[in-house]
């Protein structure tokens, strides 16, 4: 399949999937309706992954209205408790960790971003966050890559 007729497919098979941006407030509320998130603190590791997570926030933000650095950030992080309604994602995670690992969600809600340790979760997150209208008028570059999340 073509580039061209690749975009026509994601087009067709998707459109209907798409979600309206969203606050990562509001995606929180929706995740907690399926499964048992609570906030939490960050282990040292986890420390670690804010940091880089910081990082790439400040760099993907450079040219934003908001002028984000570490010091003007507010990260809240969220475990996803380990049970059977987190089952999935547990189990798609132990494959490339540790059994002892913990799935981590953390939101910046100043720049609408959020992320997890789980990638499966993660792209979960993005799509349920949704897309901007602009992007999907305009069919930008950010609205492929939104449906391409589907097509995983």
């Amino acid at each position: 399949m073509d580039h061209n007729e690749y975009i026509t497919y994601l087009k067709h098979q998707y459109f209907h999937e798409i979600r309206s941006l969203q606050s990562v407030n509001d995606v929180i509320s929706a995740f907690q309706k399926t499964i048992d998130i609570i906030e939490t603190g960050l282990s040292e590791s986890e420390a670690i992954f804010l940091k880089m997570t910081a990082l790439n926030y400040i760099n993907a933000h450079n040219n934003g209205l908001i002028k984000p650095n570490l010091d003007n950030l507010n990260f809240v992080p969220y475990e996803i408790v380990r049970n059977e309604k987190s089952d999935h994602y547990y189990n798609l995670m132990r494959e490339a960790t540790s059994d002892d690992e913990r799935i981590i969600v953390i939101i910046e809600s100043q720049l609408n971003e959020i992320t997890s340790n789980c990638q499966e979760l993660k792209v979960d997150l993005i799509i349920e966050r949704g897309i901007d209208t602009f992007h999907v008028n305009q069919e930008t570059p950010e609205f492929f890559t939104y449906l391409m999340l589907f097509d995983n």
